[in-house]
């Protein structure tokens, strides 16, 4: 997060608007809290302000592979996607079947670790940035009480949660028009 800060006060004359998805809205997140003055405005979206309990014991299984043996174990994430049973084994099935060696483990293993300290909540009241956190209510590596905390402590925080969508809400029409919305001309 301190380096893409500093990557952005270096390369622009002005403060930027930032839009950070899952783990970029974690760094999103740390950023603005760390460094508000190079954030015009932020979206976070489907990220909260620490892992939420089934984020945090997925990407604990994940790290957990890759030290192990350096493979991606795209499996332990099902929880995130459904908490129906049948459709998580169902979608468990071919996600066990792709356990992707990762030529270097060492990055995404610096990724998780510091993915697992990240916990900005206190700090939420003081971050001065005007922040969209968009989410689905149906996106279980969060809880809605923590996208809705996340928005809600911030002093210009404001939540938009799609009460039928999960974990992908980028690919949604709904998403970009209030993306675009929320960060044109003010």
């Amino acid at each position: 997060a301190a380096s893409l800060a500093d990557g952005l006060g270096e390369h622009f004359n002005e403060p930027v608007d930032v839009i950070g998805r899952s783990t970029g809205g974690s760094l999103v997140l740390q950023i603005i809290a760390d460094r508000p003055e190079v954030v015009r405005r932020a979206v976070v979206a489907s990220a909260a302000y620490r892992l939420g309990p089934i984020a945090k014991q997925a990407q604990l299984e994940l790290l957990r592979g890759l030290e192990k043996d350096g493979r991606f174990r795209a499996h332990h994430l099902a929880p995130g996607f459904t908490q129906n049973w049948v459709l998580r084994r169902l979608i468990s099935m071919p996600m066990r079947l792709a356990r992707v060696k990762v030529p270097n483990p060492a990055d995404p293993i610096a990724t998780l670790r510091a993915e697992d300290e990240f916990d900005v909540y206190e700090r939420l009241p003081k971050i001065p940035t005007e922040t969209l956190v968009i989410c689905g209510a149906r996106d279980y590596f969060w809880t809605p009480e923590m996208f809705a905390e996340t928005a809600h402590r911030m002093p210009h925080g404001t939540l938009i949660m799609y009460p039928k969508r999960g974990h992908n809400i980028v690919t949604s029409k709904q998403f970009v028009a209030d993306v675009v919305s929320f960060l044109g001309p003010n």
